[in-house]
């Protein structure tokens, strides 16, 4: 799915990964795929919060990613190869992703670290056009920040126990666990506290 035939459905991601937490990062560049597992804020149709709310998610098709490690803001990369990308994300405390932009952003965000780069692998020079994500962490306690673009053509969702999810249903989830969070004052804090527990578990 290049990027003009299916970027509204994706921009749906913004809300639904704002504050999402990043538990996990894995990239195989053999496959061209980039596995990243989130912990958004959702509900279910039914109004339920998921038993268990791990999502995974495969982009597919990657031709470039690129990314930024720093010890702190504004300092010079560390470099790093490609395939040790799991092991610094491992790193990095469980962080919220926040901002509400990160589907085909452009040149913005991306712009802020581009010549400031740990990697940037293109696998095939037909990465324009593609969809495009941006992710980030910050380490609080050891001041670490990285920066992360992912070129994709299209994206797979899986919850905790691999069954597949539509885009449209985790949108869907994500959409309404923020329509209760606006308009009941629901917190997130019982979620949060119970995804540490299965962390330590």
């Amino acid at each position: 799915m290049r990027k003009s035939r299916g970027s509204r459905a994706y921009h749906g991601l913004n809300t639904a990964l704002n504050e999402a937490t990043i538990l996990g990062v894995d990239f195989s560049i053999a496959d061209k795929i980039c596995c990243v597992t989130f912990y958004p804020i959702a509900l279910l149709e039914d109004g339920s919060v998921p038993d268990d709310n791990r999502v995974l998610f495969v982009f597919q098709n990657i031709n470039r990613i690129a990314a930024s490690l720093t010890k702190e803001p504004d300092t010079a990369a560390i470099k790093f190869e490609p395939e040790k990308l799991p092991d610094i994300f491992s790193e990095f405390s469980h962080e919220s992703l926040y901002g509400w932009n990160f589907i085909d952003n452009g040149k913005k965000i991306y712009k802020d670290w581009e010549n400031n780069k740990s990697f940037d692998l293109i696998i095939s020079e037909s990465y324009e056009g593609q969809h495009t994500i941006d992710l980030f962490q910050e380490d609080r306690y050891s001041n670490k920040n990285i920066d992360l673009r992912i070129w994709f053509d299209e994206i797979k969702i899986f919850d905790s126990k691999n069954n597949p999810i539509s885009l449209e249903v985790f949108i869907a989830n994500g959409i309404r666990g923020w329509k209760k969070l606006y308009k009941d004052g629901w917190s997130t804090l019982a979620a949060d506290e119970e995804l540490g527990q299965k962390l330590t578990i």
